[in-house]
């Protein structure tokens, strides 16, 4: 006797099987209304630099959409990211503006300086440096308490630039004849000299000689390269010292700026210089601050992860390299 499937119970198979579908195709169109939802309203945050609620609202459509595909996801992932670095910057100078009404003078101007380790010195910071410093002159003795951090006297709170009064930096030296014996090849380097001139190719060469004091170089340099590429000096902290390097590059294309990098951050940028032409690039490092200048111009300073940071010279590029001097203290 041959048994078949009653044809109600097929079509309510069939009726479950389409509701199943309807179900999972509503939920996807529900997870895309609130990502574009959530988006749209992180945009307009973005738009209006409210970074904060520009990071939660991103936050949000990237949950709302989950693994599902959807045109903007993509952006909203860098959308995000952006948000989230801009909230922290923002958030950089908080802590500084708090300890600034609550009269914290000397624990205000090291806040604002770290905050311009991230953001530069704009405007603000420099207000906030300028006001805890002369809140710090009103008070009696015109200084602040010996100890009112508990560190220990005569040593930085971790972070904190050594303040500019402490040291006077010292002179920018004149570039002179370079000594071959003092500069080593990097490795894979192609670079030859030519009498006392340094020619730079392919790879880099350094100074064999550790930085490690207060210092002051100049390196003269001819630039020989195309649009596409850059001169860097370069101060690369020792193996294992955890600090980072400081770049300092320019652009050989005429019309390009000298400029100030940290991690491939540019954190100050001069004018514009023609190639084939000599410059001469210094670094001056004062306690924890390095300022850089071309042709004794200064272009920027930043703040060394601490006092002392040992570094290595390092020049790439290619460029002919006529002189050089290094003073330290």
């Amino acid at each position: 006797m041959t048994h078949r499937t009653p044809l109600w119970t097929a079509s309510a198979i069939t009726l479950l099987l389409a509701a199943a579908a309807g179900g999972a195709f509503g939920e996807e169109a529900k997870a895309r209304t609130e990502f574009e939802v959530a988006y749209e309203a992180g945009a307009v945050a973005a738009s209006e630099k409210k970074w904060d609620v520009a990071e939660k609202k991103f936050d949000e459509a990237l949950k709302a959409i989950g693994e599902a595909d959807h045109p903007k996801k993509a952006v909203a992932k860098l959308l995000l990211d952006k948000a989230r670095e801009q909230n922290k910057q923002q958030n950089a100078t908080l802590v500084a503006d708090e300890l600034l009404k609550l009269k914290q003078w000397a624990e205000a101007e090291a806040a604002y300086r770290k905050a311009a380790e991230t953001l530069g010195e704009n405007e603000a910071i420099k207000k906030g440096i300028a006001a805890a410093q002369a809140g710090l002159k009103a008070e009696p003795g015109g200084a602040a308490p010996k100890n009112p951090s508990g560190v220990a006297e005569g040593k930085l709170k971790p972070g904190e630039p050594e303040k500019e009064k402490d040291k006077t930096a010292l002179e920018i030296p004149a570039p002179e004849e370079l000594n071959r014996g003092h500069w080593k090849r990097g490795a894979g380097s192609q670079c030859y000299w030519a009498g006392e001139r340094l020619f730079l190719e392919e790879g880099d060469e350094y100074l064999d000689r550790t930085l490690s004091k207060d210092f002051a170089l100049s390196v003269a340099l001819e630039a020989q390269m195309d649009h596409r590429s850059m001169i860097r000096i370069e101060l690369r902290p020792v193996k294992d010292s955890g600090a980072r390097a400081k770049i300092i590059g320019w652009g050989s294309k005429d019309g390009s700026p000298p400029f100030l990098a940290v991690d491939k951050d540019v954190k100050a940028t001069g004018g514009a210089q023609p190639s084939r032409q000599q410059l001469t690039l210094s670094l001056v490092r004062t306690g924890s601050k390095i300022e850089f200048y071309c042709n004794d111009k200064l272009i920027g300073h930043t703040w060394d992860a601490k006092v002392g940071q040992p570094y290595i010279l390092w020049v790439c590029g290619k460029a002919v390299m006529n002189g050089a001097k290094i003073v330290e203290r």
